[in-house]
């Protein structure tokens, strides 16, 4: 009944892992960025997302959308029953990856357009 919803995320998930870990360069302007906490650089300081936590964060959605790809290529193997909580839980991945896309989208847009 719901191989429509299976195969489609199975489609777009990648996609989403591409554009979410190497997108516009994203790996590449972190590097360079102090990311310090604003209590310790009160002029260019972050509230909350050190490096470490960008790390910690990155490598856990990195773990649940690859984790969410090869569940839904088992259940169109037939090696799962689809359930209801099943396609809860991998909706709540694929929303995970949307809005830490949307974030990323809206801080760079925001900064390239910021005047200074």
């Amino acid at each position: 009944m719901y191989r429509d919803f299976y195969s489609t995320l199975a489609q777009v998930l990648p996609v989403l892992l591409l554009a979410l870990v190497w997108d516009s360069r994203y790996l590449e302007r972190l590097r360079k960025q102090a990311r310090r906490l604003r209590r310790d650089d009160p002029a260019a300081g972050v509230w909350f997302w050190t490096k470490p936590r960008v790390r910690v964060y990155t490598l856990l959605l990195t773990v649940v959308v690859l984790s969410a790809i090869g569940i839904t290529v088992i259940v169109l193997a037939g090696a799962i029953s689809d359930s209801a909580w099943l396609r809860g839980l991998l909706v709540g991945g694929l929303v995970m990856a949307l809005v830490t896309l949307l974030v990323r989208i809206s801080s760079d847009v925001v900064s390239a357009t910021r005047q200074d």
